[in-house]
């Protein structure tokens, strides 16, 4: 299936072969570019994925053989091996985990965000809360949410203390990862 090329502008006057011809030069002037982005995208995401293994597995495994966690180096440099909690509530699992967060008195780290959109005028309307708004029926966006820094936090404290998590709801992951302070 062959696509027609429209050869006239909009007030009906035809295009010059140079018009086109350049038009087709800036098209794949483009093309190249975003050709290019892609490639150094994908190049930077393997990039990061190396320095993650390097800082999280490989540099803290030679640490824990030698059996030390920090290191000053001959240049100044200050390498130091300290835990990682990180966790990540998919969609998927945001009724289950939010749901044990609640049971487990940890309800405070769902934040909700109730969003409204008025028009003009209506200043008055938005202090209603939103009980208020379903019997005037506004239409509102109510979200649920855990801040990741809240859940990082969360799961280093309990895991700190010894408590069980349940790994799969709320994405626990738990390991290390180094920090590089450079010397003067």
């Amino acid at each position: 299936m062959t696509e027609k090329v429209i050869l006239e502008k909009v007030n009906k006057q035809k295009i010059s072969n140079d018009e086109m011809l350049q038009v087709s030069e800036l098209v794949s002037t483009i093309q190249d570019q975003q050709d290019q982005v892609n490639e150094i995208e994908e190049k930077l995401k393997t990039k990061k994925e190396v320095l993650r293994r390097l800082k999280e597995e490989d540099l803290p495994n030679k640490f824990a053989e030698m059996n030390m966690s920090e290191v000053k180096m001959e240049n100044g440099d200050k390498i130091t091996i300290k835990p990682l909690y990180r966790g990540h509530i998919s969609k998927t699992n945001q009724p289950s985990a939010y749901k044990w967060l609640r049971e487990h008195d940890h309800g405070d780290l769902i934040k909700n965000e109730i969003k409204i959109t008025f028009g003009k005028g209506e200043d008055a309307n938005a202090a209603q809360v939103k009980e208020d708004l379903n019997n005037k029926g506004y239409s509102f966006t109510d979200r649920e949410a855990v801040h990741p820094m809240s859940l990082s936090a969360f799961i280093r404290e309990q895991t700190e203390k010894g408590k069980a998590l349940p790994h799969d709801l709320l994405g626990v992951h738990v390991g290390q990862t180094t920090t590089i302070k450079r010397g003067e």
